[in-house]
């Protein structure tokens, strides 16, 4: 019983120990569509406008779409959210502000009626280390967001989007006055 005690202390000492998994990056695979490079592209494009992302670059012979940077975390919940998303890499003090990414889409065509696309995304987040330098920090997606996106594309390309819209969070809807009670008479 002393020694289970012992281990349980070094385990919560040493941060989780064995029990503690390292999040690892799961970059997805190119996917193949049996369309020209056109259509893919054109489906790409509209999915980032869906998703509200700008498109800076757009090389149709060079088949490369790409996004400006996107802002997608702010706030004192920036650290615990940027490490389901990405690898901080070296530990750096200080405090993480915002987080942003660009999206760059490939082209590629094996033949004229194939193309193959792959999505990668390039993050950094801002770090204001303890002598309050701000500077933007690389980090290493996870791949979420790369597979959200090609899910995404493939269901533009396949026709399989869904019929309804994505329904507003609460923080996205517009504010609303309340409804006034009507009180019964009093007898």
């Amino acid at each position: 019983m002393l020694l289970l005690a012992a281990w349980m202390i070094g385990l919560i000492a040493s941060g989780g120990g064995a029990l503690d998994q390292a999040a690892k990056p799961s970059l997805p695979d190119p996917l193949t569509f049996p369309n020209k490079r056109e259509v893919v592209m054109r489906a790409t494009r509209a999915v980032f406008e869906d998703l509200g992302y700008k498109v800076e670059l757009e090389d149709v012979t060079g088949g490369r779409l790409t996004t400006r940077p996107y802002e997608f975390l702010s706030g004192s919940l920036t650290s615990s959210e940027l490490d389901k998303v990405a690898l901080k890499g070296d530990t750096v003090t200080g405090t993480w502000l915002r987080a942003r990414y660009t999206v760059e889409a490939l082209f590629e065509n094996p033949s004229p009626t194939q193309t193959i696309i792959t999505v990668r995304t390039q993050m950094e987040a801002l770090n204001r280390d303890l002598s309050g330098e701000e500077k933007y920090v690389p980090l290493q997606s996870l791949g979420p967001v790369e597979k959200r996106i090609l899910g995404k594309i493939s269901m533009k390309l396949l026709g399989t989007e869904p019929e309804f819209k994505d329904k507003k969070g609460f923080w996205d809807q517009k504010p609303t006055s309340p409804t006034k009670v009507k009180k019964p008479p009093v007898a």
